[in-house]
């Protein structure tokens, strides 16, 4: 979308309706919370999960929320066998408003393969290119010390976290098949404060970190015009944070308290204000390669 204006006359609020987006981890968390966001800036969404199940849950979630506005612009008869749940489909004559799809990345061996078939289900093998890129997916964190890492234990931690948004790249890169190139056009990844101030034992999630951290710089200048950048959240009250609450209330108020003592704000982040960051580098056509912290100042304490 190369106006200044978009079709409604608003100059900002509009800036992105109408374009599309894949959110991969979009199920929960941050994730969630930029498919909600982009929802509600106009955007039409597709989100991935490799939960089949988690997919279902989030796609009824989103089209119970007020952003969720189906039109007469979007294909609303047929569905797609790619999820359990209902759900437009790209073959059904237009681009729906909300889609999803499973797709495992935890396996470095086949990530390539699971990501070109999300890629090609997606796009109707690449009929409907995508705008933006968000990769918010995430993995259990191998928090084991640098005295007991193998070669394997790291390519497992790095899996997630970096292999597969290298492999994304790769895909998103070859001949313009699956991303409208552009200015215009932004794919943002997810880092976090631990890579900038490891606390003790996270030496290996810092490396990945740091590695995540170099590729988008260098992807910024291999995909360019194409905007790449990063969003380096601190802690963020997410689902994650269920396994302390089913050791009691006390026990999560405790975690609570000491990420809190460890920000300048005194909070812990909210999945709906970290959101804002993701939504900043897919408006903002001037930015690229940048990492850009939501961290309540944790980096400074």
């Amino acid at each position: 979308m190369a106006a200044s204006t978009t079709s409604s006359g608003f100059k900002y609020a509009s800036k992105l309706s109408n374009q599309r987006v894949l959110i991969l981890g979009g199920t929960s968390g941050i994730g969630f919370a930029v498919a909600e966001a982009s929802l509600e800036a106009g955007l039409l969404v597709t989100i991935s999960s490799s939960s089949s199940s988690k997919l279902s849950a989030a796609l009824d979630r989103l089209r119970s929320s007020p952003a969720y506005v189906p039109s007469n612009l979007f294909a609303a008869t047929a569905t797609t066998s790619s999820s359990s749940s209902s759900q437009p489909s790209l073959a059904s004559g237009g681009i729906p408003r909300l889609t999803g799809f499973t797709c495992d990345l935890s396996d470095p061996s086949t990530v390539e393969q699971s990501l070109k078939h999300l890629l090609d289900q997606s796009t109707l093998d690449g009929r409907h290119k995508f705008d933006h890129v968000v990769f918010t997916a995430g993995d259990a964190l191998s928090l084991n010390p640098i005295s007991q890492i193998t070669p394997a234990g790291f390519e497992k931690a790095a899996a997630v976290r970096f292999t597969a948004p290298l492999i994304l790249a790769k895909l998103l890169a070859l001949e313009d098949k699956y991303f409208s190139h552009s200015v215009f056009s932004s794919i943002t990844f997810t880092g976090g404060t631990n890579t900038e101030k490891p606390s003790p034992g996270w030496s290996v999630v810092a490396a990945v970190g740091g590695a995540l951290e170099g590729l988008v710089r260098g992807l910024a200048v291999d995909l360019k015009p194409t905007r790449v950048n990063l969003v380096s959240p601190g802690a963020v009250q997410t689902e994650l944070f269920e396994s302390f609450k089913e050791k009691g209330e006390q026990s999560l108020e405790r975690v609570l308290e000491g990420f809190k003592k460890r920000t300048l704000t005194g909070t812990v982040g909210r999945p709906e204000d970290v959101a804002e960051a993701y939504l900043y580098f897919m408006r903002d056509r001037f930015v690229t390669g940048r990492v850009l912290g939501t961290d309540g100042g944790r980096i400074l304490v």
